[in-house]
């Protein structure tokens, strides 16, 4: 093996989440060779895909230069790629990002697909899958999930599936926010993401209210995102603000990077009660920073839990309000920052995709 071609047809965005955010990663922590003698390339689009037709601009620029390439080995993070490698009989493994099949996912965004439309789907999918030397998921929830899933295009005894490759993080700054400070007299809650019906911050809230009910500690809630649940989260933050004395609540549609790290930090408890989940970005930037985390027992979310240092909370909230009453959360901040240093930090990350090159070679 003289190269390994870590590659995506995806755009650079830099350090954010998918293909291209982990290709980018992957770039930062491996560099430009591996053990001093394998040469490493990191191929991004050529075109951004904003621009008409740089799809099959960008699709045929990869072919031909896999076309030239007989002794490199490909790391590609999108089916895409995988399906025009298995044409060409090249050798690749692939890291699968979706959240499920693809047909599962388009149907999740509403399409419609007729069963023709499905088929020529599944068709790709499944020779990206089989033809490739070793298959992975960001998380063993993730393989799971796929592989119980009605529309999987193929069985995972199909497959040479491999062990889950974990996303990481990039460093950080950290800019303070002057009007919200960390106060040790409030419990302090905070969720992140898109607000859908996945990402499950409704039920997040559902669990506060609860929480609220059984009691008087002071507490504070902390939403940043937009999306289509947007107003009827307002409108019960407000219900229970008006219904509550003890609660009040800070809501921002879109803060920088840096600001969300800063969130992090004044935070005692990160949560989110996805409905689907992979294996999510933010749950990694809040353990970094030594936060208490809620999840709900599903997908990714499963993977976290290395170290009895996840509490789990299902529909159950009396249930699992007891289990937080009598949790140490001082000691589940503390181990979950020593289990993101152990398994999801940049070394860990650099160390898995080695090993998974060497089991390939």
């Amino acid at each position: 093996m003289k190269q390994i071609v870590f590659s995506t047809l995806r755009d650079n965005k830099g350090a954010t989440g998918g293909p291209g955010g982990v290709l980018f990663m992957l770039k930062e922590v491996i560099g430009e060779n591996i053990n001093s003698h394998i040469l490493c390339k990191y191929e991004f689009n050529v075109i951004r895909n904003n621009f008409i037709g740089a799809k099959i601009i960008n699709k045929l620029f990869f072919l031909v230069k896999a076309l030239f390439r007989k002794d490199s080995f490909y790391v590609v993070h999108d089916i895409e790629s995988a399906h025009l490698l298995a044409f060409l009989k090249r050798k690749y493994a692939l890291i699968y990002h979706n959240q499920g099949p693809i047909v599962q996912e388009f149907l999740n965004f509403g399409a419609k697909l007729s069963r023709k439309d499905i088929k020529k789907i599944q068709r790709k999918e499944r020779l990206a899958f089989i033809n490739a030397n070793s298959l992975h998921f960001p998380s063993i929830g993730a393989a799971n999930m796929y592989f119980s899933n009605e529309f999987r295009s193929c069985e995972r005894n199909e497959t040479n599936l491999g062990l889950p490759l974990y996303n990481t993080i990039p460093n950080s700054s950290i800019k303070g926010m002057e009007h919200i400070k960390r106060d040790k007299n409030i419990l302090t809650f905070f969720s992140l993401g898109t607000l859908t019906s996945a990402k499950g911050q409704d039920l997040s809230l559902k669990f506060i209210e609860e929480y609220l009910n059984s009691s008087k500690l002071s507490i504070r809630y902390i939403l940043v995102g937009n999306g289509p649940l947007k107003d009827d989260l307002i409108t019960n933050l407000n219900r229970l603000s008006s219904q509550f004395e003890n609660f009040h609540y800070y809501y921002y549609p879109k803060l920088s990077h840096s600001e969300v790290m800063y969130l992090h930090t004044i935070s005692d408890i990160y949560i989110m009660l996805h409905r689907l989940s992979i294996f999510d970005f933010a749950t990694l930037e809040a353990m970094s920073q030594g936060t208490a985390i809620l999840l709900s027992p599903i997908g990714g979310n499963m993977d976290f839990n290395k170290e009895s240092n996840i509490l789990y909370i299902t529909d159950n909230y009396k249930e699992g309000i007891h289990k937080l009453l009598n949790s140490n959360i001082d000691l589940l901040k503390e181990k979950n920052k020593h289990v993101f240093e152990t398994y999801f930090s940049k070394a860990a990350f650099k160390n898995e995709y080695i090993k998974m090159i060497d089991l390939n070679s």
